[in-house]
């Protein structure tokens, strides 16, 4: 045996769902067209950004030429060494 309390009289049994009081019932809102539309413009782009990303393409994709190692690599070329550690860098 359980020493739970009972319940006054009246009440429904424990553990048992209580109705809802006597409320008059309240409409959701609904969505405007303007918002419908918002919405599928929104879904529109997202979509379209996630195709675009899970493909690799790029709206306007230029060719890409290679430059050469040598010339990368030689002093004054594209951030070569010397770019990077020559000169004052300043510091205490």
């Amino acid at each position: 045996m359980t020493n739970q309390p009972s319940p006054p009289d009246g009440a429904p049994p424990m553990g048992s769902t209580v109705p809802a009081p006597d409320l008059p019932e309240v409409p959701a809102a609904k969505m405007s067209r303007f918002a419908k539309v918002i919405l599928g413009f929104g879904v529109l782009i997202v979509g379209g950004y996630t195709a675009a990303a899970s493909s690799g393409w790029e709206p306007g994709q230029p060719t890409r030429d290679e430059i050469p190692a040598s010339v990368r690599s030689s002093p004054g070329g594209y951030r070569t060494f010397h770019f990077w550690h020559s000169g004052y860098h300043g510091g205490k």
